[in-house]
Parts: C-alpha cells; structure tokens; sequence
C-alpha cells in the first residue's frame, strides 16, 4: 500500500473514530431519559465507547510518528508492523463485543450512531490489516523495494518541497 494513502487513511479513520466515539457517549449519556436506556445498557456503550477513545488515540499517535519510522531501517518499519498487527488484533476482540450492542433492545437513534462506529472500526481494522499484511509476510525483496520507492517518492521529496530546489 502506499505510504500517503495509509497516512492519510490511518489519520481520518482514527480522528472519525474519536469523534463518533464521543458523540456516541455524550448521547448516551445526555439523551439518557429520552431513549429509555438503561444503567446498564449506557454504562456498557460508554465502557465500550472509551475503549475506542484510546484506540483511536493509539492509531493517531502511529499516524503522526508514521514518517519518522519509515526514515528508519527496515527492520524498525516491520517491528511497527508487528507492533501495529498485535495491538489490531487486541482491537479485533474489542470489535466483536461491540457488536453484541446490535443484540440488545435499543433506540434506532442509538442503532444509527453504533452501526456508524462500527462501520468506521471495520474500515480501520481493515487498513492496518492490509499494511501488516504488506509489511510483514510480503516476500522480502518486493518490500525492501516499496519500503524504498515509498522513501523516493514521498519522504526524501518532502526535503526539497519546490521542484526547482535542486543542488
């Protein structure tokens, strides 16, 4: 995959997580007496809810320290990877029992707001999936040659950003 689209799509999705993520805990919360949820029922989506919080946060971190990486040895970008695939995996289990809202007898307000979190959490799932995927049982030689080409055609280019800055 391509370093920029990974970036960018790494940084939007995480951003979008965090900010449905919270928009879902403030109306649960706020928008408590007038959906009829129970104690339960919102402690468990404002449980969950942070939980994505803080995964959003973690993505958007990497997202951010992304380029720093890559301007490192290849053997630093695939212990990210693993890095990356471990705490995806982690966020996998979290997936599946947030899903389980689905089950339960909520508000279509609610529905609506947790079927756009987990559509969001798919996407992201899925993205760091293909780029630990790429990066880690690619064979060696094809990665070795996109982790360069990805360095010639974005992060070297970024040190002389006007094309006629040439030495």
């Amino acid at each position: 995959m391509d370093f920029k689209d990974f970036k960018d799509g790494l940084t939007s999705l995480s951003l979008l997580l965090s900010v449905f993520s919270l928009t879902l805990i403030i109306g649960s919360i706020a928008l408590k007496p007038y959906i009829g949820l129970e104690p339960q029922e919102r402690d468990l989506i404002v449980i969950l809810c942070t939980v994505n919080f803080f995964f959003s946060l973690f993505y958007l971190w990497n997202a951010i320290r992304l380029e720093k990486i890559f301007r490192l040895e290849n053997k630093n970008i695939i212990k990210f990877g693993k890095i990356m695939g471990f705490a995806t995996l982690i966020y996998v289990i979290h997936l599946i029992i947030f899903t389980t809202l689905f089950l339960r007898d909520l508000h279509n307000l609610e529905l609506v707001m947790i079927f756009l979190v987990f559509l969001i959490e798919i996407m992201l799932v899925g993205l760091v999936l293909k780029e630990v995927c790429d990066l880690i049982f690619m064979e060696e030689s094809q990665r070795d040659f996109e982790i360069e080409e990805n360095r010639k055609k974005y992060i070297e280019r970024e040190k002389n950003p006007i094309l006629g800055d040439e030495v």
